[in-house]
Order: structure tokens, then C-alpha cells, then sequence
């Protein structure tokens, strides 16, 4: 689902890309730490700031990014990072991502997930696309922020089947995923560390 023309204002600005980096972002590294290079994915890239943020804080080597607004796509292609390099960037869907399978070392989601009607396939394609031994790095808006009659009215975002931090927990865990930390805030934003297990961890079990 696409942004609304309120939320495409309120997530491209600057107070949006401070936030994104020196609060969600800092949670992220806190709980799941930086990348050892490797190739990164975002996920619903917006106009890039995600993109600038796992190259510079992440220590990703290179990144991949996408978004399923061609507009957003093109924003992105004019955001300067503070490193030179550029992410590779496309429209694309999180229901199909077109990527090879076990491609990369890290994927990441900047509030992207709650915009999608099917998130759990969206997480079992996350899960595909991710290397074993990858790292899913998520930072979500939960079910009362998105059914809050306020921000109903504001925000276009689907209202069926939206998901709590314990239900998004568990369906990572249901997909494959191994959640490894998680946080909250007052029950309306929450972030996930979960890894895709390496064949010699499944065998151990």
C-alpha cells in the first residue's frame, strides 16, 4: 500500500530523518548491533534516508533498497549519503521480492511491514532472500497506534489483521526466524532483532 499524501509529508522531512537515525536507528544497533559488511536489503526504502542510514551506521558494504512507489524510487536516487557509495535501487513489492534466494546478510524494516495486507508472507519472503545466518533488523507500528480513531483518520493504513508485539514475535518465530531481542514503546512502536538460522543450528535442535 502506497503513502497517503499526509504520511508522504510526515515521513520525508527533516525531523523524520533525525528521528530515524539518532533514536530507531540507535535502538536497532543497540539490540542487533552493526553489520560486518555484507550486502544489505531495506525493505519499503521511502526516499532513502534508511538506505544512508545502514551504510553509515550499520557499516553495511553495500545495500539494496526498494520501494512500491516508482516516486519514492526516484527521491531515493537523489539522496546524498555521508559515505560515497550509492544503494541499488528498484520498485518492487514485498510480497515478491526479486531477488535470488539466501541472497543477503542483513535486511532491513524501517516501518514498512504495517502497510502491507499479508504481512506474513511479506516475513516469509524476508526469510527466503536472507542468507542463513542473516539478520532481520525491524522497527514496526502495532495495532493501537494503527486502529487509534486519530490516526485512522490521518493514515492510510489497512485496518484488518494488524499485529501486536507478541503476534509480530511469533510470526517471525512461525516463519523460521529466531528473535533474538525486542523492544516497545508504550504499545504502539516496537523493534525485533531475528536471525535465520544456519543449517549446523537447525541440526542442533
Amino acid at each position: 500500500m502506497r503513502l497517503n499524501t499526509f504520511e508522504k509529508a510526515l515521513m520525508n522531512n527533516p525531523i523524520r530523518a533525525a528521528l530515524q537515525r539518532h533514536f530507531e536507528a540507535r535502538i536497532l544497533k543497540k539490540l542487533g548491533g552493526k553489520m560486518r559488511g555484507g550486502l544489505a536489503l531495506e525493505i519499503g526504502c521511502g526516499r532513502g534516508m534508511g538506505a544512508c542510514i545502514i551504510f553509515e551506521e550499520f557499516r553495511a558494504e553495500h545495500v539494496h533498497a526498494f520501494d512500491i512507489d516508482p516516486h519514492m524510487v526516484q527521491l531515493a536516487g537523489h539522496t546524498s549519503c555521508r559515505r560515497p557509495r550509492k544503494p541499488i535501487l528498484w520498485v518492487g513489492d514485498t510480497l515478491n521480492i526479486a531477488v535470488l534466494s539466501n541472497t543477503y546478510d542483513a535486511v532491513f524494516d524501517f516501518g514498512a511491514i504495517h502497510h502491507v495486507v499479508q504481512w506474513r508472507d511479506t516475513i516469509r519472503e524476508v526469510y527466503r532472500v536472507l542468507k542463513p545466518g542473516g539478520r532481520f533488523y525491524v522497527e514496526e507500528i502495532l495495532e493501537k497506534y494503527i486502529v487509534h480513531p486519530l490516526f485512522r483518520r490521518l493514515l492510510d493504513h489497512p485496518q484488518q489483521d494488524r499485529f501486536t508485539r507478541a503476534q509480530f514475535a511469533e510470526a517471525l518465530e512461525k516463519n523460521g526466524f529466531t528473535v533474538t531481542a525486542s523492544g516497545e514503546f508504550i504499545e504502539l512502536f516496537a523493534w525485533f532483532i531475528a536471525d535465520k538460522p544456519t543449517p549446523d543450528a537447525d541440526a542442533s535442535q
